[in-house]
């Protein structure tokens, strides 16, 4: 499946919505992305996998890290395809028993690539990166679905991480607009919604 015809599935799967909608922390967007529907098309998931698999080919790692929750299922199956152990991140430290806030094996200095669906201030898998780095893993790059282009990978850069994408917001529009998905209007209300709405560092200040 090629990336015009893996946008033009996931907006077919549901996964692209658009409208006025109430996004994280009370801000508005024209359009959201909800990937977690695509573990209901496993045919849509394995692609999203194969396709984050060649950006990953060519990034030297030795494990894989997924951002809670959305990309966890992208991020097992491109465990399985390759054979490069995953480890998880937990929403929270566990309480009980080994009160881990990393699941799985891992090693000192070992270098983790990071997996996230969608990326806007990058405020979500810069808390990923401390995390791992907290546990002395290297952690130089990530690989994402979507790149919203609002600051995102400026902060991650700014952070020592290189964000490489599937697609970016513009190019995501215009294939959806190409295949008829949207009308030219939408994109331009969603293209106007990119140079308004920018994050940048004090966003993910701690």
């Amino acid at each position: 499946m090629s990336l015009q015809e893996l946008a033009v599935q996931l907006f077919d799967a549901g996964a692209v919505r658009l409208g006025d909608i109430e996004a994280k922390i009370g801000r508005r967007t024209p359009v959201y992305f909800d990937l977690r529907v695509v573990v209901s098309h496993p045919r849509v998931m394995a692609a999203v996998a194969e396709h984050l698999q060649r950006l990953a080919s060519e990034i030297s790692h030795d494990l894989l890290c997924g951002v809670p929750y959305a990309a966890l299922p992208f991020t097992a199956v491109m465990s399985v395809n390759t054979e490069v152990p995953m480890i998880m991140k937990r929403k929270e430290t566990k309480l009980y028993a080994t009160r881990k806030l990393i699941e799985g094996v891992y090693h000192k200095n070992q270098t983790c690539l990071i997996v996230e669906d969608v990326v806007t201030s990058g405020g979500s898998l810069l808390e990923t990166v401390r995390t791992l780095r907290d546990e002395q893993l290297n952690v130089t790059h990530a690989v994402v679905v979507l790149d919203r282009e609002q600051g995102g990978a400026s902060v991650l850069k700014a952070n020592g991480v290189e964000l490489r994408s599937l697609f970016t917001l513009k190019n995501l529009i215009k294939i959806l607009r190409d295949a008829g998905r949207i009308t030219d209007d939408t994109v331009e209300i969603i293209s106007d919604h990119i140079k308004v709405c920018q994050f940048g560092m004090k966003d993910n200040a701690d």
